[in-house]
């Protein structure tokens, strides 16, 4: 009676088809989870805008002024527009209020201040996220007056629909500008980009120019509507009130 057992070179046949099959699959199901990762960052990100947005319409469409400390930065003041009001006041005890703004791919950190990177969330003001605000919408700062004042946008509805108001960051903010230089580090690894202490004009695109989503970044408008932008066709948005779209880039 012959035995039914699978001999040797049957075995390794089955394990080398397996092995074959398992290269085909992986790289289609890591592609798979990157797509999913990013739409939902995409629907994340239109969440905060709209909130941006409805408050403005809730203040005569004013945004709120360039404040640091008591609870009072533009992430605490959307909170409520994100059914997060006890973030609000309390943001350490209720992190978990404002899970929308993280990208899927950006780890949590729980340093006291941290910037982020391509895959890290920035810490700041008892708070994390890995978005940042185009800060020439926040026309009253008194911090760092060295930013142009002609370039802010005095209300909300000043901006048109194609103006940026938030993207995938380095850290809670930017004043981008088409002088900007590309870092020549996509990662935020190596330093910080766009932020040289006090901020540095020339740098700021740097903190929204991030290899996040390959070669890319999500950012949301004006309209509430949300695009994925590779990151030279950052300079060909119009950021400011006065910003000249350009594809003439150069490199730090």
């Amino acid at each position: 009676m012959k035995s039914k057992a699978f001999t040797l070179i049957e075995l390794l046949v089955v394990i080398a088809v397996i092995a074959v099959l398992m290269g085909i699959l992986m790289p289609a199901l890591s592609a798979a989870r990157k797509q999913a990762a990013a739409m939902a960052c995409q629907s994340n990100l239109r969440q905060m805008v709209m909130a941006f947005n409805l408050y403005a319409q809730d203040h005569d469409q004013k945004t709120m002024t360039f404040l640091h400390g008591q609870n009072s930065y533009w992430f605490h003041q959307i909170a409520p527009y994100l059914s997060a009001k006890d973030f609000k006041n309390d943001p350490d005890a209720h992190q978990e209020q404002m899970k929308v703004a993280y990208c899927p791919t950006a780890h949590k950190r729980r340093d006291a201040t941290a910037f982020g990177t391509a895959i890290h969330a920035w810490r700041f003001e008892q708070a994390e996220g890995s978005y940042g605000i185009n800060l020439w919408f926040l026309k009253e700062n008194r911090i760092y007056p060295e930013f142009e004042s002609a370039n802010y946008f005095q209300k909300f509805s000043d901006a048109s629909a194609a103006v940026p108001v938030m993207g995938d960051s380095v850290w809670v903010g930017a004043w981008p500008d088409d002088e900007d230089l590309m870092p020549a580090d996509l990662t935020g690894e190596i330093g910080y980009p766009g932020y040289p202490h006090p901020p540095g004009q020339h740098m700021q695109m740097g903190r929204f120019c991030i290899d996040r989503h390959k070669i890319a970044v999500n950012v949301g408008f004006a309209d509430t509507h949300v695009e994925r932008v590779g990151l030279n066709d950052l300079w060909q948005k119009k950021w400011h009130k006065n910003f000249k779209p350009t594809a003439e880039i150069e490199t730090q």
